[in-house]
């Protein structure tokens, strides 16, 4: 869709339209993204990547994305709803120009998990993820894993901490001195990075651990635009609908 601008928002936002029901197999999508020098930019879909079982192949989603000098790019893929038997592979490459920053934030589902008997929690059959970010070609970050499914209660409590879904953040550049404490039930790590910028996880109720993810990433771009103490970026505006990303966790203890 055309990118909303938002008033008194210093931040553009995108969504991207999948129109069909989720990836099935033999599905490859391919996402191009260039941000141009001095943009402010959100990218996110406009529901969960859906990711349906698997017959014969598997399905991709690629990311080519391309960040110019003085621009800063929040990219928010998913939430991954990994369906039974299904087989995805997702890919993302990041360029930075020198002076330009990105926030990419992936958080991983359990599956169609409130659904009784017919519950689907992580029995995928492979997930795979291949995301790596360079600044002017030297190698700032990268996040592999293939996990194959489906999963026992010790591969849940490994990978998941024993919960439903699990979130990554990655940032390109100084995070504020003290993020927001995790709530009840989330669990929370930040790692600082050599290259400089951090990685930030979660584990934790579906709801909330999206809600952390999406407070941190845009409190963090709010104080690389305006300085430490900025408002997040989009959440105190009105002219946002609650979908999956813009919406309340069960208790309202979120400011998203």
């Amino acid at each position: 869709m055309p990118p909303f601008a938002i008033e008194d928002e210093p931040a553009a936002l995108l969504y991207l339209i999948t129109l069909t029901a989720g990836l099935l197999d033999g599905d490859a999508q391919l996402i191009e993204l260039l941000a141009r020098s001095g943009t402010r930019s959100v990218v996110t879909g406009q529901a969960a990547t859906r990711i349906h079982p698997a017959a014969d192949s598997f399905c991709s989603q690629q990311w080519e994305v391309a960040v110019e000098d003085d621009s800063i790019l929040v990219v928010l893929p998913g939430p991954a709803i990994p369906y039974r038997g299904c087989r995805y592979y997702q890919r993302g490459r990041v360029e930075l120009a020198p002076t330009g920053r990105v926030i990419w934030g992936d958080i991983w589902l359990a599956g169609r998990y409130q659904r009784g008997s017919l519950s689907e929690r992580f029995v995928f059959d492979r997930i795979v993820q291949d995301f790596e970010v360079r600044r002017s070609g030297r190698l700032l970050y990268r996040d592999r894993f293939r996990w194959d499914g489906p999963w026992s209660t010790s591969d849940v409590t490994w990978h998941f901490g024993g919960e439903l879904a699990s979130g990554c953040l990655y940032a390109s550049g100084p995070i504020p001195e003290s993020l927001p404490e995790p709530g009840p039930g989330l669990r929370q790590a930040i790692f600082p990075l050599d290259a400089g910028g951090c990685c930030v996880r979660w584990c934790g109720e579906p709801s909330r651990v999206t809600a952390a993810l999406v407070q941190t990433a845009l409190q963090i771009a709010a104080e690389w635009t305006d300085g430490p103490g900025s408002p997040p970026w989009l959440l105190q505006s009105s002219d946002l609908a609650p979908n999956h990303w813009f919406s309340t966790p069960p208790g309202g203890s979120s400011g998203t």
